[in-house]
């Protein structure tokens, strides 16, 4: 697996959720795959016209606000996984530090063109906490004998919190009878990545 972040990258055929509290997620950690890292996501600042626009001017300090580009780190890595920082619920700010607001945008990919998968994701913070989460996403694939069955994005932490988690999900068929309308095989690909108040983001792991 490439140390660079190869990936970033998800609610069923495209639904979307935002600004809501979020839930810990309990689920156990993902393990690493075999699979191939998905591939590097896109991934930027909004500007402070884009934040007034979206309605995002709300969740942040706008005379704080910042345009400081995302840093995407391969947390699924050794050398690099001490650098992902825990969840802490309501993190203090320190006195002696000048904290700057942001909001963010990100799209990832499940990284195949036959089962094609895409998520989008946007979070806002001021420095320390997260004050804003919205995640979306959808797939597609072609020909007879393959079906686009959904996909989810399952959020963990968020509002409140100095992390955001989203674990996106996609759902394919990838052996379907158009006569007798069964599916006989099926393929998951799910990519996990956190995401801090200061537009940091870490891949945590991937798979099928």
């Amino acid at each position: 697996m490439s140390c660079a972040f190869a990936a970033a990258a998800v609610v069923s055929l495209g639904a979307s959720s935002s600004a809501q509290t979020s839930i810990p997620d309990i689920s156990p950690a993902p393990q690493l795959s075999a699979a191939e890292p998905p591939p590097k996501p896109k991934a930027r600042a909004l500007t402070a016209d884009e934040i007034r626009r979206k309605g995002l001017a709300q969740y942040i300090d706008m005379s704080r606000q910042k345009e400081t580009a995302p840093t995407l780190i391969d947390g699924s890595q050794g050398k690099f996984a001490a650098s992902v920082p825990p969840p802490v619920k309501k993190p203090a700010k320190a006195g002696s530090r000048t904290y700057t607001s942001g909001c963010w945008y990100l799209e990832t990919e499940s990284g195949s063109a036959t089962y094609a998968g895409i998520a989008y994701h946007t979070w806002c913070g001021d420095g320390a906490q997260i004050t804003y989460t919205s995640a979306s996403c959808t797939g597609s694939t072609s020909g007879p004998t393959r079906r686009y069955e959904g996909c989810q994005n399952i959020q963990g932490y968020g509002l409140g919190w100095n992390v955001w988690d989203v674990t996106d999900k996609w759902h394919f068929c990838t052996s379907y009878n158009s006569y007798t309308g069964v599916c006989s095989a099926r393929i998951h690909p799910w990519q996990k990545n956190r995401y801090d108040a200061n537009g940091q983001v870490w891949l945590l792991g991937w798979g099928n």
